[in-house]
């Protein structure tokens, strides 16, 4: 039986994922911010409620209930007269739930494809934990470095219609499945952000 427990142990060391409190302060801070960065956010929200779901795995459980915890700490009073509406929802009910913006722990590709697919036909926005994830499809993460800076994924913006206000684009680093590079080595036109 103990050499049992040692072995779950270590099973579950191996695909566990180290969740860093001071990244989801971060994130907390970010992730309603980042919405209203979207053109179309308003047409988006029901009731003048900006509707987050917080997707997890077992394990990061109590990551995400950190993380919402934040978001609603700092928003108490919602954002710029939105009321912020946070769900915790475990990737294996994703068909139960629908938002204006998901958030993504780490999880196995199948999971993090199927709900990139989910909040893509909803037209949402999606914010990956790990910037790792972007090569799946999701949308925006950070980039911590010397400075933090959002990480945007051009490709999947504009796959989705997703049109950005030109300051969350000229603050951010630019994602590329190679390498990232800062916007002001790629040539953007500076009149509108509209990717179609």
């Amino acid at each position: 039986m103990r050499t049992f427990f040692l072995f779950i142990t270590f099973i579950s060391s191996l695909y566990a994922f180290n969740i860093n409190e001071s990244l989801l302060n971060m994130h907390a801070t970010l992730l309603p911010k980042i919405y209203l960065m979207d053109y179309n956010f308003q047409k988006k929200s029901l009731n003048k409620t900006i509707a987050i779901t917080i997707l997890y795995e077992r394990s990061e459980y109590k990551g995400a209930q950190f993380l919402k915890k934040q978001i609603l700490k700092k928003y108490a009073n919602g954002i710029k007269s939105y009321k912020l509406n946070v769900q915790l929802v475990n990737y294996n009910k994703l068909n139960n739930t629908h938002a204006n913006m998901y958030y993504m722990f780490p999880s196995n590709k199948k999971h993090t494809l199927k709900a990139v697919e989910k909040a893509n036909k909803e037209n949402a926005i999606t914010f990956a934990y790990d910037k790792e994830d972007l090569k799946y499809g999701i949308m925006i993460s950070l980039e911590v470095d010397k400075k933090t800076k959002p990480l945007l994924n051009l490709e999947a913006i504009r796959e989705n219609n997703i049109s950005l206000r030109p300051i969350l684009i000229d603050i951010s680093v630019i994602y590329s499945n190679t390498t990232q590079q800062p916007l002001n080595s790629i040539r953007v036109n500076h009149t509108m952000y509209y990717f179609a």
